[in-house]
């Protein structure tokens, strides 16, 4: 069984560690979730993400969420389910550089130190933090046939991200000398909506602690004609320990860079106490 279990991840994996982006990062996160009537839970849950081969902290969140069971059949093997959410982030934002000559084939973002060593006017936008606020709501349906559960699960997430000001540092060479001139920059407050689209295939092993998962979830744009924005596929195991305390380790590799998140490949950790 334990064979089955590595060939299982393995044949999720092989797609996407051939062309996943040369990053990595972490993905950590714990909670608490506690029963409040029959089918209705409320949780809380703080997140910590690292990015760019762990050296640099990408966002740190906490949230909160409610989830009410609508519908579970006699035997208990199809459930329906509805969530509200709710999230504030901190975001790091790393700095910047923008070439501002009239030469053509210059990168931008690339070292401060290549414009200076090449006599390049450049702008740079130094790092910033900004803050996000998330709201959800979700429907998800969850089937068990056997020891595998597949869920389906669509989310509608809102986010709002406040406006912030950052110094930009404009370089200018001229006269064989270079010039720093120090300007306030920023960016205004803006909205975006998501429709997240989540499909996971659950097995539960028996006689052991640790059963496998594996999913794929696609974001798509409300205001862009639903266009498909990025996609992400997940595997790894989850295990407890006296059905309170809920541990899951994975691997997750995510295609499209986007002003969200990075895109690369990233090392999930996640525990949650039930009660």
């Amino acid at each position: 069984m334990r064979r089955s279990l590595i060939l299982f991840l393995a044949i999720a994996l092989f797609p996407v560690s051939m062309t996943a982006e040369n990053n990595w990062g972490l993905r950590s996160g714990i909670g608490v979730e506690k029963k409040i009537t029959k089918g209705l839970d409320a949780g809380v849950e703080a997140k910590y993400y690292q990015t760019d081969n762990f050296k640099n902290t990408d966002r740190w969140s906490i949230g909160l969420s409610l989830d009410k069971r609508l519908y579970r059949n006699e035997a208990k093997t199809f459930t329906v389910k509805a969530g509200l959410g709710y999230k504030y982030m901190n975001v790091y934002n790393g700095w910047e550089t923008k070439y501002k000559g009239n030469l053509t084939g210059i990168e931008d973002d690339l070292e401060p130190q290549y414009y200076i060593d090449n006599g390049y006017n450049f702008n740079f936008n130094n790092s910033y933090v900004d803050s996000r606020h998330r709201a959800t709501a979700s429907l998800q349906a969850a089937l068990e046939a056997g020891r595998f559960k597949i869920t389906l699960r669509e989310s509608y997430q809102f986010t709002h991200t406040d406006s912030v000001e950052y110094p930009k540092d404009k370089y200018r060479f001229k006269n064989d000398a270079w010039t720093i001139n120090t300007v306030q920059d920023g960016k205004s407050a803006s909205n975006k909506q998501v429709l997240r689209s989540k499909v996971s295939l659950d097995y539960n092993i028996p006689h052991w602690k640790y059963d496998p998962f594996v999913s794929y979830e696609l974001f798509n744009g409300i205001y862009d004609g639903f266009k498909a924005e990025k996609s992400r596929i997940t595997a790894g195991i989850e295990f407890s320990f006296n059905k309170m305390h809920n541990f899951e380790v994975a691997y997750m590799w995510q295609n499209q860079h986007d002003d969200d998140e990075p895109a690369g490949s990233f090392i999930c950790l996640g525990y949650k106490l039930e009660f």
